[in-house]
C-alpha cells in the first residue's frame, strides 16, 4: 500500500518526536543514495542543554517512508539529488533539503521549507 504523500513529513515528524524523551533543540532525519543499490538512513538530535548530538534508531519503515518521499520529489528533476535531510525544530516546524553532489566538489542544495 502506498503511503499518502503529504502525510509523510508529518509521519517522520512524529516518529523523531517518539524517539526523544528529553530537550531537544532540533531533530535530523538524513537519507544518503549516493549509491542507487544501497540506501542508509541515519537520525539524530541535539540536546537542549549541551547541543550534543544524540543517535536515534532509525527503523526500516522510516526509512521506506523517507525514501518514498524523496524519490517522489525528485523524480522528474533533471538534478542527481543524493541526499535528503529532515529537519525538524522543537516546535514542530520542519524542513527538508535535497543536496546532490556537483562535480566541482561544491554541494548544492534545494530547500523546502513548512
Amino acid at each position: 500500500m502506498q503511503p499518502e504523500i503529504k502525510k509523510i513529513p508529518q509521519q517522520l515528524g512524529q516518529y523523531l518526536y517518539q524517539q526523544i524523551n528529553e530537550p531537544r533543540l532540533e531533530a535530523q532525519l538524513i537519507l544518503n543514495c549516493e549509491d542507487k543499490g544501497l540506501l542508509e538512513c541515519q537520525a539524530h538530535f541535539k540536546k537542549a542543554d549541551d547541543s550534543s548530538e544524540q543517535p536515534i534508531t532509525v527503523t526500516d519503515e522510516i526509512v521506506d517512508l523517507f525514501n518514498t518521499l524523496f524519490e517522489n520529489a525528485t523524480k522528474h528533476q533533471p538534478e542527481n539529488w543524493t541526499r535528503a535531510i529532515f529537519t525538524i525544530n522543537r516546535q514542530g516546524q520542519f524542513n527538508l533539503n535535497f543536496e546532490r553532489e556537483n562535480t566541482d566538489d561544491d554541494v548544492i542544495t534545494a530547500q523546502q521549507t513548512y
